[in-house]
Parts: C-alpha cells; sequence; structure tokens
C-alpha cells in the first residue's frame, strides 16, 4: 500500500487540472509515447523479418507536457519481432526514478502494420497492449490496462506524418490522439551503411482533462461541491529534435524535446518545458 500512496501523492502534487485515472495512465503512455525510433518502426512496413531492441533515457518524466515529479528520469527498455507478413510482438516496460517500486509495469504487445499502395509509403497499423502492473495493491485494479491502438503513416525521402489513436480501457476508458509531422535530413555519410541524421519533429497531443469549476465559499470553501467536467482538446504542442547515428545494425539517438502544454481550465496555467533523450538500439535482420 506504501508503494501506490506513494505514487498517487506525488501525481496529485503535479497534476491538479487532470483525473485521477489520467495521472496513473500517463506512466503508461510514456513507455511509447518517449521513444520517436520505436514509433517509426511501427509506422514502416518492411520486406524483411527482423528483431529490434533498445533502451531509451529521458532526463525528465511528461504526459502532455505536464511534468511529473520534480527531474524524475525514466528509462524505457524494448524488444520486439517484425515479421515480413506485417504482423510484430514485443514486450517493454519502464524505470522510474522516484517511484516505489521503481519498475512499474511490463506491457505486452501484438500488432499489424500494412501498406496501402503499390509504393508502401502510405500505411496502416493497429495493436493491442496489455499492462503488467508490479503491485500486488488492490488500488491498482481502478487503472485501465488495456490499450487498442491505430495509425496512419505517409512518407517520402525526407519527409513524413503520422497521427496515432489510442483508447484505454479497463475499469474506466479514455482516448487520445497524436498528429505529427516530420522531416529525415542525411548530414553525413560513412562506410558501407553508416549514416548520420537530423529528423525533426513537430507533435500534438489531444487528449481529455477533468476542470472543476470553484463553487465554495470564501468563509467556508466547502460549502459545497464544485461541478467536474471531462473534457476534450489539444493538451499540448512538441517540438523534438534528434541526431540519429546509424552503425551497421546499431542505432544511436541524441534528442532534446521542448514542451507547449495548453489546458482549457481557466484558472490553472502550465509552463512550457523540455527535455533531453538518449536512446540506442540494435536491429537483427532475419534471413
Amino acid at each position: 500500500m506504501k508503494r501506490i500512496a506513494i505514487l498517487i501523492m506525488l501525481l496529485l502534487w503535479v497534476l491538479p487540472a487532470l483525473s485521477q485515472y489520467n495521472r496513473i495512465d500517463s506512466l503508461l503512455l510514456d513507455v511509447f509515447e518517449n521513444d520517436k525510433a520505436l514509433n517509426h518502426l511501427f509506422d514502416q512496413p518492411s520486406a524483411s523479418s527482423y528483431i529490434y531492441s533498445g533502451i531509451n533515457c529521458d532526463s525528465k518524466t511528461f504526459y502532455a507536457g505536464r511534468e511529473l515529479g520534480e527531474n524524475m528520469y525514466s528509462i524505457n527498455g524494448n524488444l520486439y519481432v517484425f515479421h515480413s507478413g506485417g504482423l510484430y510482438l514485443g514486450v517493454s516496460g519502464s524505470w522510474y526514478s522516484d517511484l516505489d517500486p521503481g519498475y512499474n509495469f511490463t506491457v505486452a504487445t501484438a500488432g499489424i502494420r500494412k501498406p496501402l499502395n503499390q509504393k508502401k509509403n502510405l500505411s496502416f497499423r493497429a495493436s493491442y497492449s496489455r499492462y503488467l502492473l508490479n503491485s500486488a495493491d488492490s488500488s491498482t485494479e481502478n487503472i485501465s490496462k488495456n490499450n487498442l491502438g491505430a495509425g496512419l503513416s505517409i512518407r517520402n525521402n525526407w519527409i513524413g506524418g503520422y497521427l496515432s489513436l489510442n483508447a484505454l480501457f479497463g475499469k474506466e476508458f479514455s482516448m487520445n490522439l497524436s498528429p505529427a509531422i516530420y522531416s529525415n535530413i542525411t548530414l553525413i555519410r560513412f562506410g558501407r551503411y553508416g549514416e548520420i541524421r537530423l529528423v525533426p519533429e513537430l507533435s500534438l497531443f489531444i487528449g481529455s482533462e477533468t476542470i472543476e469549476y470553484y463553487n465554495g465559499s470564501i468563509i467556508d470553501p466547502l460549502s459545497s461541491p464544485s461541478p467536474v467536467t471531462e473534457k476534450y482538446g489539444l493538451l499540448n504542442t512538441q517540438a523534438y529534435l534528434p541526431v540519429c547515428i546509424y552503425a551497421g545494425n546499431f542505432s544511436f539517438e541524441f534528442g532534446y524535446s521542448m514542451n507547449i502544454p495548453m489546458t482549457q481550465d481557466n484558472n490553472y496555467k502550465y509552463p512550457a518545458s523540455s527535455f533531453f533523450s538518449f536512446s540506442v538500439g540494435y536491429l537483427l535482420s532475419l534471413k
């Protein structure tokens, strides 16, 4: 119970405009949203089968541009198998510096990705993910443990875009939408397969937040309950600038992200924020 209490107290402190459900689920979404290299692999059908494994580190942890904790860093790991027929299976998880236990959950995912045209530059994907929580406390039963995801992507040699939709459900339900555009700029080529690229990206995060309208008196603020409403809208705009190094089967990504969060709550304003990230990945082709 102590571990759950620490998590809830931390999230209540930093996210006054979001519901308890969204605060906790934000950590689950963080497994996918902050690993841009892995996101692009989901959207690129391939004629060959391969295994991808990677580790991503973020200097701070955010949900929709709202910082979770004070300088709480996270480490995300993943292992995926992508089949040439379009199917993929994988497992991932996250460790957070300020939580107890630090390793909170494991995510198992199964999905499919398919091209929609002959050029194979327009593709669709769909997936199901199950969250396996690292806690025996019954309080965790109140959060969502399932995610249905879908996405569309389009790209050419130097520019692309994608649209991702997530529906989290269990005892609660929530949806979010993320459109994004990115560029793929080759700076240097070295050796037979080596490259250094800039892959700048601009993305939006559209989701729900709980707005509480103050209805108490100055003398007795608890005299009457405050009405609460759930509103969907633009929660964050993120600009991401990574330098990607590809050397043989390895990839390295050094990135800087800037968040501009927004809210429909007229009584609250979130500050702009930024963080650094680093990831390393290994791709093994299956002949």
